[in-house]
């Protein structure tokens, strides 16, 4: 979801191709009379039916794809909602620079979570090839990758890391800190993670900072698309 206006009850959506239809793109939809606006939030997952007229177009049954959690772990204290002030936090970058958000000033700014010994394909290593892909066609954007596994996250294993991902070091860096440090600023977006059976098990989400300092976006799951991600950035990045 890209932007939504109630009045004119549409919304923008970067939407995948309808086979034997369209191809993935971001465009607007007409929305039926009586569906809800409330939770078509900016960056939010959605399904909808859209019927097609000789004379115009209607999405309908729109509802919002949650994920859900086999542990009923609480959501963190400090979680912000979209359109918050996200406060500035520091964190130590993977050339061992200590690093504020309030660097990136002005900026639009995409943070996710990962963790360099994921052993699922679909989850982290899907997360950082979709950072990979954005960092190649939005040069504007930061990207700041926030390790959930610090002990074992040192700035020479994200290093590393970065590199196997084409990471430049500037336009997108790979963070790590203290435990207590890692949690304050994952808890900003939600994140909730904790260690099980020699790994991580974590929720993912994918936040986007307007240049304002604001959270525009909260992106849940990994199974996104690139493009989508990218639809997603260059709208915040063309706002002014």
């Amino acid at each position: 979801m890209l932007q939504t206006d109630p009045a004119e009850r549409t919304m923008v959506v970067s939407h995948r191709p309808v086979e034997g239809f369209m191809p993935g793109m971001a465009m607007p939809f007409h929305v039926a009379r009586g569906e809800d606006f409330s939770n078509l939030a900016t960056g939010a997952r959605v399904k909808f039916d859209l019927y097609v007229g000789k004379k115009e177009s209607v999405a309908r049954h729109v509802r919002v794809e949650t994920a859900t959690l086999d542990y009923p772990a609480p959501a963190p204290a400090n979680r912000l909602s979209p359109g918050a002030r996200v406060p500035d936090f520091s964190l130590t970058d993977q050339a061992g620079r200590v690093v504020r958000l309030g660097d990136f000033a002005g900026r639009v700014v995409a943070v996710d979570f990962i963790y360099t010994r994921c052993p699922l394909p679909d989850v982290c290593p899907r997360l950082s090839a979709n950072f990979a892909y954005l960092a190649k066609r939005v040069p504007e954007v930061q990207l700041l990758s926030v390790t959930i596994d610090p002990q074992f996250d040192t700035p020479a294993v994200l290093a590393e890391y970065g590199r196997r991902y084409g990471s430049d070091g500037e336009r997108w860096r790979f963070l790590t800190g203290s435990i207590e440090q890692v949690r304050e600023v994952a808890g900003l977006f939600g994140l909730i993670y904790w260690p099980e059976d020699g790994s991580i098990t974590h929720t993912v989400t994918t936040g986007i900072i307007g240049r304002d300092g604001k959270l525009a976006a909260l992106v849940g799951g990994s199974s996104y698309r690139p493009e989508q991600l990218r639809d997603l950035v260059q709208h915040e990045i063309d706002r002014r």
